[in-house]
């Protein structure tokens, strides 16, 4: 069990991935010469945490995922492109997903940084028009890094969440002047959490790795 918590260098992964996304959102802002807008977003989280990896059973069928919720919320900031209706928005946004696993309530706090490239069409010149997004995600736990619990089945389980997680967005929406309404779905890469189970009266590891949570977001943009 010791092996499985052990942190084996993710503090200099998180560093090295840290440093990489940070150049390349510098790098892909170096040739902007366009508009830049800042910026509030607001929404809300609906998640899907799915378990998965499950070899076999030896304490039965625990876990049931219930309650899938959150919100988020911070400054973006959106660039425009020499190229006709192509910019950038690159946000940092304080991050709450919530959901119970058999009854056990666990709260995920991060703080997000998607950068997405920008399709925007506008329809009634200024007043009017869609957008389409897509780009990478990178987010860092600041939250509990674990919760454990003991059910009736006298199985000790452990809900281990990773320091940070790289993933994908894609979404699309509608601007009215400087007020955008979309939705984003955000699809990880890579597990979110790993889940443990151990029997204490077998003395049985039941494992579940690769807790992997999609996310839909509905959100709220404005523009100063």
């Amino acid at each position: 069990m010791d092996g499985f918590f052990s942190i084996h260098g993710e503090k200099a992964n998180l560093l090295r991935r840290s440093t990489a996304f940070l150049l390349f959102c510098l790098f892909a802002l170096q040739p902007v010469r366009g508009q830049v807008d800042f910026g509030v977003r607001a929404g809300l989280n609906m998640s899907e945490t799915t378990l998965e990896g499950i070899s076999h059973t030896t304490v039965g069928d625990l876990f049931k995922m219930e309650r899938h919720d959150g919100y988020f919320f911070g400054p973006v900031l959106r660039v425009g492109l020499p190229v006709s209706c192509l910019g950038i928005d690159v946000a940092a946004l304080y991050d709450v997903r919530k959901t119970e696993i058999s009854g056990k309530q666990i709260s995920m706090r991060s703080v997000v940084v998607p950068v997405n490239a920008r399709l925007d069409l506008p329809l009634l010149r200024e007043l009017f028009g869609i957008y389409l997004t897509a780009g990478p995600q990178l987010s860092f736990n600041i939250g509990h890094e674990g919760f454990s619990w003991t059910d009736v089945n006298s199985v000790q389980n452990t809900f281990r969440v990773q320091s940070s997680n790289f993933g994908f967005n894609a979404g699309a929406g509608v601007r009215v002047f400087q007020l955008e309404v979309g939705v984003i779905y955000h699809m990880p890469i890579g597990r979110t959490a790993d889940l443990v189970s151990l029997s204490q009266t077998a003395q049985q590891i039941y494992e579940i790795r690769s807790a992997n949570t999609n996310n839909w977001q509905i959100n709220l943009a404005w523009y100063f």
